[in-house]
Parts: C-alpha cells; structure tokens; sequence
C-alpha cells in the first residue's frame, strides 16, 4: 500500500488500530437545542435512526434508504436541497478491551465533511472546520471497557455560509464556498449540480499506542546515477508516556536484492542516506515499468519492537525543465533525466457522493485513462485531494500526476488568522499524505485563481489579490521544507505577463467553445468573442503555449446514459430535461458549434452523433496541433476525463464509464507515434510525431481519394523520425493540391496517410467541414468472427463510411476501436470485451455510420449482417 491514507499503514500487535466502521446510525436535526442530552449514554434508543456506512456520507445513506429518490434522475436533485440545511448526527458505540494501562488511546477520523464536532462519551474531545484535515481525538484515560459512544455532530455548511462577509470578494459559480474548506464543486459547477454534502466521508479509527507510533514516513530520491540511486527515507514518530531509546530500522525490497539500514529517532524524527545500486526505477507506463519498492520501517523502543509500516514508493527524478539550451521558455517535464511529453486529461471528482466513491471506479477510471495512451493526470482544484485509491493506481499503473491544492475560482480571505492557520493545517496534512506517491510531479496551488483575478482587476478600485499570501507566501514556504523533490507552480495557469500567457509556463485555451481572445496583458479588460469562428476548433492553430493544461469541447453523452436519467417522454432533443442534463452557463455555444462544422440536429440521435463528432474532431485538431509542436510544447491535458453525474460536458468518459467518441479518439491521437496533417493558408503536410525513446522507421502511403475509393493520388515515403521528435515529411503548396492532388472539389475529396505498421493508426484529412461534404451513403456489412474470449466484429463498405459507430447498452463493454472512418476495399475488425466479464452477444451490439443509408437520405447505415449469433 501507499501513502498515509486510512489504511495505508500495517501495524503489529504492539500498536493497534481498530476500525471503526461498523454499527453507525444517523439523523437530522433542525437546531442544536433538539438533539437530545441521552443521544450521549449507551443504550439510546435509535429505533428512528437510520444505518449508515463510514466512510460514506448524508445523501448516499438516503438514498439507500428510499428517504430520497435518486438525485441523478430527472430533476431529483432539487428535491434534496432541503438536505443541506439540516444538523445531522452520527452515532455509534464500541467497546475497547485489552487497551494496556500505558497506552495512549487516539481516535483518529480522516475525514469530517466539513463543520462537525466530535463527542465521546458526553465529552468534546475534538472539532473539524476543513473537510481535507484529519481529527485527532486523545482518549488516554477516557474510555471504559464496554459502551463507549462516540456522537458527531455536522452543522449546516450552508447556514455558515450564509453568516459570512463576501463582499469584497470574488468568485465563480458561488459564493457560499469562499470561507469553507469544502469540495468546491459541492456547490455546483458547470458540469455538475448542487449536492452540498456532509458526514464521515473516510475512515475512522481507533489507535492504541503503547510507547511510540510511527506518523509519517517519506522516502526521497535524491539523484540518479550510473548504475545507482541516492536516497533518503526520513521518519516521522510521536511517542507516549517516559522517555525511551527509539530506533528505526529500515528496508527497501526490490526485485531481487533488499537494503538495510538504521537510525536513531531524535526530537521525533529518524532519517538516513544510502545507496541503491543498479535501481529499478519507476516509469510512466508508456516508457518502461512503474516499478514500486517495498519500505519498510520498524520502530523499536529500547530494543522492543513497538510499530511497522509498510509503504509502496518508487525511485525516481523528476522536474520541470523551463528554458532551452538555447534559453527559450519550455515547461518540460523531464522523468529520470528523459524529457517526456504530457499527454493526458483533468480529473473532476468521480461522483457527488464522494465518501461513497468505490476502490473499483478508481482503478477502472485510471485503466480507461491507460488504454488510452493517457500518461498524465491533473487533479483539478475544485475538487478534492483524492483517496489513496486513486494515488495508488496511478503510481501502480504508471501514471503522472498533477496536483493543484484545492483552491479554484476564487479569492480568499488570506487576511484572516484563523483562516490562514486552517489553511496552514490542510497544506501540511495534505503534503505529507501524498508526498510519497512516485506519480506526484507537480505541485499547483490553485485553478485560474491568479488569471481571473488579472481580467476582474479591470475596472476595479481594490486591486488586491485576495488569496496572494496563500499562494506565494505560505504553499512555497511550506513545501520548501516538507518536499523540496518537486516543483511548486503557484497556479494554473501561470507564467508570462499575464498568467494565462502563451509566452511561458502552463496555459488554459478556452479561446475554443468559450470565446475568449488571446493573447492579452496583465489587467486589460477581457475580450470575448462567440462567433461560429471565435469559438472554433480552429483556433487552436494559434495557440503558441509551452503546455497546455486545460483545454476542452462539450460532447454529448451516449444514449443509453440518456435513457436511464431522463423520463422517456423528455427524451427528445430540446426538451427541458435534455437541457437540464447541461450545466454549461451558456449551453447555446454547441448549437453554435454544430451549426459551424457538422450542421444543426434535426432529432436527438443526430445530436448525439453530430455533438460527439464536433467535440471529437475538435479535441484531434488541438492535440495534433499541440503535439506537432514539439518540444515547444511539452503537454496536452485535456478537459476533462470523466463526469461527476450523468450529464453533458467535456467528458471523455461519462458517468456510467461508457467512453464517448472523444475517448476513442485520444487513443489514437495520443498514441506514442502520431501521423498527422497540418493546413496553412491553403497548403497541406504531412507529420510524424515520435513520443518513444526509439527511432521510427516505417514507410507511409499518403492518398487523395473520393468517397468511392479512386485516387486522385498516391505515394508512398519512407521515413526515419529520430526518439523524441516531431517533422514533416512532405508539404503540397496550395497550387499542388489542386494540380498534383487532382482536388478541385473540396467536398468530395479527402486525404489519407497510412502506416505498414500495426501499432499506428492511419489518419485521414478533409478539405471541408462535415456538413459541407459530398460523400455518397454508405451501406455497412458486419460479419460475426471468431475471437478467444470476446466477440469479433469485421466490417466492410460499399464507400466511404464516415465516424462508424458501435453501441452496447451493457455496462463497461469495450471495442478495440470505435468511432472510426472505414474505406472501401478494406476490413476493419473490431474486437468487443467486457470489463467485468458481464455477458455480451452479437446481437447486443448496434452498428451506424453518420451518412449511412437510411430510407433514400443519410443517417445510420443500412446493415448487412452475417453470422448474427453470440
């Protein structure tokens, strides 16, 4: 296991730790004065109260309890609102036995949501005012044997909120958040409703130390060499009662050799230096293995063994390189002394239920985001600091992180002492609970805070930047002692004159769907443009960032995902609760979108595909775009991977984890070798991008054909692409694309490149925009072939067949490849897989093409199938 988390430490049977996570009870209050004195001596009755799960939280113990219909169907979500203004308790009873007369006995919560107090048997023994700090309680001497009670009282958030002063703040989506350390996004966003959530949403346990207990181990790689690793584990201890001779000794396993080592504990901490010679190190996956070490501390007191933990950590380097050799700005972050390219999306917490979140959708999440060729990962910050589930599957399937301390959109009350001593703890827990994680390369200190404080300075007598003492004073200052091994960025974006500049650091593009007009300086007033050419795609041609970190087009979800929230007589495109599913503050910017590239729906089916196809098309021009830029650019992040609920947004994946077209897609564009092509005033090149540490040979067929499949031209170039790089391999100027190309209709022509190899995917180009395309209709046929263990689909077509699509109602079904175009002449073959191994047949498969035939006109294919059985 990793980290600090609940759970992540095995203890002996010198110090215990007993869970507490059974036979808790809940209830709601009005006021405080209701809730009766007895709630505190054993035997209470709690006939009215409800079980509930710890870690778990309010809404999903509801629910379970049909207290509350689902708020994710319809609009049941506002029939929960009432939620959020109550007390609510939770209660339960332990016996402790065998505690030893000396040993300190702590409860230990690791999670409260958010303003709670905490009683033991009648007494307060401890209170939470951030919900991303633990609670200690010391019980030493306070617990009997048998019926021991422990009481948490949660008090409204919202009611707090309401007393604080805001006004000279500002902030996006909300304003109640400003003084609370709660998930942000509780309070919605744009992608998500209102769940303002409350309760035990991690562990809770007991500890009974007897002498000494081990609180925080870090192990820190301090350089690689030939053949070695320099590193150093420090350890952190409390200890109890008389003064003892402490020891630590410590081992690090690996594959076949196993080092060993000791230090004294001095003023509670131990730490040692030492060499591991031929390491194996830890790689993002797409570069070599994530390989973790097993570390090992046993804490001794006087010679007597007291506690152990046990850690999984990884030996590796890894910074941020900022300027060139020939001093250019770049933000490249360079693993093991390698210069990688991020490639990757921004994570949103996996439900508003976030107690509730399962170990499973964190590691099916993560595996999604590794299949699609994903090596990055960036923690938003109106979020949460994510349960060790998600860490460990990132660092145990070879992924990066980036993570932003949980401040997003807006400013802070940084002025005041106990504000600032609450931020003081959660930065310092936060750390230290996370700092072992080989995935972590990045510190950040919060989302668009600093760029939006530049555009709303406009116009503005007070120019403080509330927040400015957290970001650049306190973070930098902590972190410079608790992990000094990463970079701290103080936002994201930063860099430049302005902080969203494209001059130097981390850049959010939201030119494309959101309008805004780059570049700008520091201060001007903001410029927005919501033209069908504003908000394009397009323009993410003049985007001349050094990473981008946040960049995204909404798509529409799948039907299925539709079917299962919406009332079947809502279930049609323009309804009321179509729209509702929609967040976006201005949802009239994918008409917008369509109407520019594919062509407004006519029907709900056409816009799912035509939505899909224009978040799809788009999100490829920008990682083309930002990949052939290498190593100007070192990063593509896209907004966002996943949904909170089952919504519409700029997902890749939605909340049911059926992957839309954009998921598909990042398959293919972010594959470690990209073919590519690029439009410049009316000429066309082609390009290899070569991720890898290895050099790309292959010999590439480059075509122009009409939709029947006669080319107009065809070529075939060898290439040899150096690790690392990116180039173009042939350009036709704007004459040779008519005369050479033979493309004199833009609308019935398009553009191919195809690879000799398997493991890189053809592309194709073309020379207009969707609805303006001349392609004849398609007719697909699909054949049932045999696969071990799946189901295999091949299909063939009369002609073109454009963005084929293949549908399964049946939760986590995968295909090998979707959302695809298919030539004439050729068969693709699909192979379709269940992750949970749920059984699915032939026939629970649907096949579509977007200008298929149907009935004379274009729509899903018409459908020739062969062997129709499982």
């Amino acid at each position: 296991m990793i980290g600090r988390e609940a759970g992540t430490k095995t203890m002996t049977a010198e110090t215990r730790y007993m869970k507490l996570d059974r036979n808790w009870k809940l209830q709601s209050f009005d006021r405080k004065e209701d809730i009766p004195d007895d709630v505190h001596r054993p035997g209470y009755d709690e006939g009215q109260w409800l079980e509930t799960k710890v870690p778990g939280d309010v809404h999903s113990t509801l629910l379970a309890h049909g207290v509350i219909k689902d708020p994710y169907y319809s609009t049941n979500d506002q029939a929960c609102r009432w939620i959020e203004r109550k007390i609510w308790v939770y209660r339960m009873e332990f016996d402790l036995q065998d505690a030893g007369e000396d040993a300190a006995v702590v409860l230990k919560l690791d999670g409260l949501d958010t303003l709670a107090e905490v009683f033991v048997n009648g007494e307060s023994a401890a209170v939470s005012e951030n919900m991303f700090v633990p609670v200690y309680a010391d019980l030493t001497g306070k617990l009997k044997s048998r019926n021991n009670v422990v009481v948490i009282r949660f008090d409204s958030a919202v009611a707090y909120a309401a007393q604080q002063d805001v006004s000279r703040f500002w902030s996006k989506v909300n304003y109640e958040r400003i003084w609370l350390r709660k998930c942000a996004c509780n309070f919605s966003w744009d992608w998500g409703p209102r769940i303002v959530t409350a309760g035990v949403w991690r562990d809770a346990w007991l500890q009974i130390v007897p002498k000494a207990r081990i609180d925080h181990v870090f192990m820190k790689t301090l350089s690689l060499g030939h053949n070695a690793a320099e590193v150093e584990v420090e350890v952190e201890v409390a200890s109890f009662g008389e003064e003892r001779r402490l020891q630590a000794e410590i081992s690090l396993k690996g594959t076949s050799r196993t080092e060993r080592h000791e230090a004294a504990v001095a003023d509670g901490r131990a730490s040692v230096r030492f060499t591991v010679e031929d390491p194996e190190l830890w790689w993002t996956f797409d570069h070599g293995e994530p390989f973790l070490y097993e570390l090992t501390v046993r804490l001794k007191a006087d010679g007597e063994l007291v506690d152990t933990a046990v850690e999984q950590v990884g030996i590796r380097t890894i910074e941020v390189v900022q300027r060139s050799e020939s001093n250019s700005p770049r933000f490249t972050f360079r693993l093991n002394g390698k210069d990688i390219y991020a490639k990757g999306a921004n994570w949103i917490p996996a439900h508003n239920f976030l107690g509730a979140i399962s170990d499973e959708r964190y590691a099916d999440l993560i595996a999604l985001s590794k299949e699609a060729n994903m090596n990055m990962i960036r923690v938003w910050g109106g979020g949460i600091y994510e349960k060790a589930s998600f860490y460990n599957e990132c660092s145990r399937q070879g992924l990066l992180v980036w993570q932003d301390f949980m401040f997003s959109c807006s400013e802070l009350p940084d002025y005041d002492p106990a504000f600032m001593a609450n931020v003081r703890n959660e930065i310092v827990a936060n750390v230290k609970a996370l700092r072992n994680y080989p995935c972590i390369a990045i510190w950040a200190g919060n989302n668009e805070n600093q760029a939006i404080h530049s555009e709303k300075m406009y116009g503005r007598s007070d120019y403080r930047f509330y927040g400015e003492k957290i970001f650049h004073e306190l973070i930098p200052d902590l972190l410079e002692r608790l992990d000094p091994t990463r970079l701290y960025w103080p936002s994201s974006p930063w860099g430049g004159n302005d902080a969203n500049s494209f001059e130097e650091g981390d850049t959010h593009n939201w030119a494309v769907w959101a309008g805004d007009v780059y570049p700008r300086r520091y201060g001007e007033k903001p410029r927005m443009d919501v033209s069908p050419y504003g908000i394009s795609y397009r323009r993410y041609a003049e985007d001349t960032s050094k990473f981008s970190s946040e960049f995204g087009i909404h798509g529409s979800t799948v039907k299925e995902t539709m079917k299962r929230n919406i009332p079947e007589s809502e279930l049609y495109y323009g309804s009321f609760e179509l729209d509702y599913r929609n967040k976006d503050y201005e949802p009239e910017k994918a008409s917008i979108t369509m109407a520019g590239y594919s062509g407004l729906p006519r029907n709900l089916d056409e816009y799912i595909d035509f939505s899909m196809l224009c978040q799809a098309e788009g999100l490829k021009f920008g990682v083309e775009h930002f990949r052939r830029r290498k190593p100007e650019n070192s990063g593509a992040l896209i907004w966002q991977l996943n949904d909170i609920w089952p919504g519409i947004s700029w997902s890749l994946i939605d909340y049911y984890l059926f992957p839309k077209a954009s998921y598909y897609y990042a398959r293919r564009f972010y594959n470690p070798v990209l073919l590519s092509f690029k439009e410049e005033a009316g000429a066309v090149s082609v390009w290899v991008t070569n991720d890898s540490y290895e050099r790309y040979s292959d010999t590439l067929t480059v075509s122009v054909r009409n939709c029947f499949g006669n080319a107009t031209f065809e070529q075939a170039y060898p290439v040899e692409i150096e690790p690392n790089s990116s180039r173009p391999i042939v350009e036709f100027s704007p004459a040779e694309v008519e005369w050479r190309l033979g493309v004199i209709d833009k609308r019935s022509h398009y553009m191919a490149v195809r690879s000799e190899r398997e493991d890189v995917y053809d592309n194709h180009f073309f020379f207009a925009e969707q609805k303006d395309l001349r392609f004849s209709p398609c007719r697909l046929q699909i054949a049932h072939v045999a696969v071990d263990d799946a189901i295999g689909i091949a299909l063939t077509t009369d002609c073109f067949a454009r963005f084929v699509k293949l549908e399964c109602p049946i939760d986590h079904t995968m295909f090998s490849d979707n959302y695809f175009n298919l030539l004439p002449g050729e068969t693709k073959k699909v192979v379709v897989t269940n992750r949970k191994g749920a059984a699915v047949t032939f026939a629970d498969i649907a096949v579509s093409a977007l200008n298929g035939r149907k009935n004379g006109r274009n729509g899903p294919a018409n459908l020739e199938r062969q062997g129709d059985r499982p």
